[in-house]
């Protein structure tokens, strides 16, 4: 009997002692880069380059071989949450938004993580979504005030609200800032000015 409860014991012992050690070899592992631009740095900018043309199966494919290099990548969730909301799969979207700022380190990509649900908003105009945009505004703003991506999509907001005099100060700031989409806002401020609205 004494046998029997020793062996127990040790069995058991055995099971907690070996039970990290098995689990922690079913976690995934990022994969080895294959190449020098096999990075996940390098994969998000192409990633957002084919977003940009709409090429949505290969812009994920893109964001997938990020997030296989580096699971926690915040640019790489990002860029998948943009992807689906340009897919109009707008619940994918915001899960996807909600990794990019859960995984952020930094306070640039917690404010990025931010635009992120502007953007999505936007895209969606679902229920009050002027007040949604200017509510993450605000919080993107806390983790970073000069950040040009934030004005910039609250300019892209106002317009679609048709709130031009708002928009117009959005985009001035980003070219205040001037610290990127420089040309983008200038672009945004002459389609104003030709739409009739100068301010």
């Amino acid at each position: 009997m004494q046998f029997i409860k020793f062996k127990l014991s040790y069995t058991m012992f055995m099971v907690f002692l070996l039970a990290p050690f098995f689990f922690a070899g079913c976690s995934p592992k990022p994969r080895e880069p294959e190449s020098v631009l096999d990075t996940p740095e390098h994969h998000v900018s192409s990633g957002l380059k084919l977003l940009e043309k709409n090429y949505f199966y290969d812009a994920k494919r893109e964001f997938e071989l990020a997030l296989q290099l580096n699971p926690g990548y915040p640019g790489a969730y990002r860029g998948l949450g943009l992807t689906y909301g340009k897919e109009r799969k707008f619940e994918h979207a915001l899960e996807s938004m909600r990794s990019a700022r859960d995984h952020a380190k930094t306070e640039k990509d917690k404010a990025l993580a931010y635009v992120g649900f502007m953007q999505i908003y936007t895209m969606e105009e679902g229920k009050n979504w002027l007040v949604k945009v200017k509510e993450r505004f605000a919080d993107a703003l806390q983790y970073k005030g000069d950040l040009p991506e934030a004005y910039y999509y609250m300019g892209v907001a106002y317009k679609k609200a048709n709130r031009q005099s708002e928009a117009e100060k959005a985009f001035k700031k980003v070219l205040t800032i001037n610290k990127g989409l420089v040309m983008e806002s200038e672009k945004e401020l002459k389609s104003l000015q030709k739409s009739g609205h100068n301010s």
